[in-house]
């Protein structure tokens, strides 16, 4: 599965270099909470970002007073930005923004060197983990969204198994059947995702949970059979009544 190239600010740019209006902010903290993706804030800089995320670097000068790695400038209005492109997690980076003074860049510039030289202007430990934290509720509602539309399908389908591979990645069937005006929801989720890669029982855990949220009042229980046949030993079933 291959996604897009996203755009991100790091947490240092975001705070000291970008005035951002996060609503519902805590006064005492400084960034917003996991359930808001950095990356999608709404703020000029970011949008300009994410629009020049799918090709960048292509048309972007370079920041010369940094030799390594290779910095690029981005301008929104009168202030000029400092962007990285991350190859290995497919990221641009806006890594700092500072309005220009008396109509020259030099002043802006010679910070992103500074800013290089005290090592503060890279993407730091923290990002990664705030971005890999970012992505496992990203992945959460992609795989939630789709299970959703799926049990829908089968509802919408009764004693036909619907079957797909959540976020192209998380192998999935539902069957509903009506028995004597109670509804069968069979849910069955694979233990290895497609890639062959063995899924965390937390997950799983997680999705069922979901799901019993998204069709309650159903009563859920787990399941070592499936209705119209054996189930295989990667697969985890529920079924729910209703």
């Amino acid at each position: 599965m291959t996604l897009p190239r996203r755009a991100r600010p790091t947490i240092r740019c975001l705070t000291e270099d970008l005035d951002v209006d996060i609503p519902g902010l805590d006064v005492d903290m400084d960034i917003p909470g996991l359930d808001v993706d950095m990356g999608l804030m709404e703020h000029p800089w970011l949008e300009e970002l994410r629009r020049i995320a799918p090709t960048s670097p292509t048309g972007q000068k370079r920041i010369l007073s940094i030799a390594h790695p290779l910095i690029y400038r981005l301008r929104v209005s009168s202030e000029r930005g400092a962007t990285w492109v991350d190859s290995d997690d497919d990221i641009v980076w806006l890594c700092a923004a500072r309005r220009r003074e008396e109509g020259s860049d030099d002043d802006a510039f010679e910070w992103f060197a500074e800013l290089h030289a005290a090592r503060t202007l890279l993407p730091s430990d923290d990002d990664r983990l705030r971005d890999r934290a970012e992505e496992a509720i990203r992945l959460h509602r992609r795989l939630t969204a789709e299970l959703f539309a799926l049990v829908d399908r089968a509802l919408a389908n009764t004693g036909v198994e619907c079957a797909a591979d959540l976020d192209e990645w998380l192998p999935c069937r539902v069957l509903v059947l009506d028995d004597d005006g109670v509804e069968e929801i069979w849910c069955g989720l694979s233990v290895r995702a497609t890639d062959g890669v063995f899924i965390r029982p937390e997950l799983r855990d997680i999705l069922f949970a979901s799901l019993e949220a998204h069709l309650a009042p159903a009563i859920f229980e787990a399941r070592e059979d499936w209705p119209t046949g054996d189930v295989p030993w990667f697969e985890s079933v529920r079924l729910g009544l209703r």
